[in-house]
């Protein structure tokens, strides 16, 4: 009796009958690209199932002002092209709204692999006015725990910028949208300890 024949050890399939570890185009995935994003915290971002549908920029609201919509960045990131992703104006104008996260039909989370993606730009030394927006902006939290946004204005734009935003700032300060003076968070230990896990790995 003729015994049956053992499957054989092909790689699993992937949608459309392609290998997991291809795109749908057939460009083999740069899986050592992928795993440094995963691990710099885009866990569960599922960034190998992207069929690109698009489904992501069709709902991206700040589409109009990048140079690559969030599929096409996904697609960069697959194939592992470090500089083209590195250009991108994508990584800055991201407004971590979480509508491409939320929208996508097979669980790819586009907003974490874009915040996973700046961090490992920023480590790298990539530096431009959205870093240096971003580094301010965490020194000031972490130095009180609240923002006070006349002193980022301060220490981003300077004098100048002061001045341009002033209306705004005494419109949001009336409405009492913004506090004319510097405020603390109530438990400034509490805060601290908060800070310190949140750095840790």
């Amino acid at each position: 009796m003729a015994t049956k024949s053992t499957k054989s050890t092909k790689s699993k399939k992937f949608v459309f009958g392609l290998k997991v570890d291809r795109q749908l185009d057939g460009d083999k995935m740069n899986s050592d690209f992928i795993k440094k994003v995963l691990a710099e915290g885009g866990n569960g971002a599922a960034i190998a199932a992207c069929m690109q549908c698009g489904t992501c920029s069709g709902g991206c609201t700040n589409i109009d002002l990048m140079d690559m919509s969030p599929r096409t960045l996904i697609l960069m990131v697959q194939r592992g092209e470090w500089e083209k992703v590195l250009k991108s104006n994508a990584l800055w104008m991201c407004s971590s709204c979480y509508i491409c996260t939320s929208r996508c039909p097979r669980g790819v989370r586009p907003s974490d692999v874009i915040e996973a993606v700046k961090a490992l730009a920023i480590r790298q030394g990539i530096e431009n006015d959205a870093t240096r927006f971003n580094e301010i902006f965490v020194e000031l939290v972490q130095k009180r725990g609240i923002l006070f946004e006349p002193e980022l204005m301060q220490k981003y734009g300077g004098l100048p910028a002061m001045i341009e935003q002033a209306e705004l700032g005494i419109k949001l300060t009336l409405k009492g949208k913004m506090s004319p003076f510097p405020e603390k968070v109530k438990d400034p230990k509490k805060f601290s300890e908060a800070l310190e896990k949140a750095k840790k790995p």
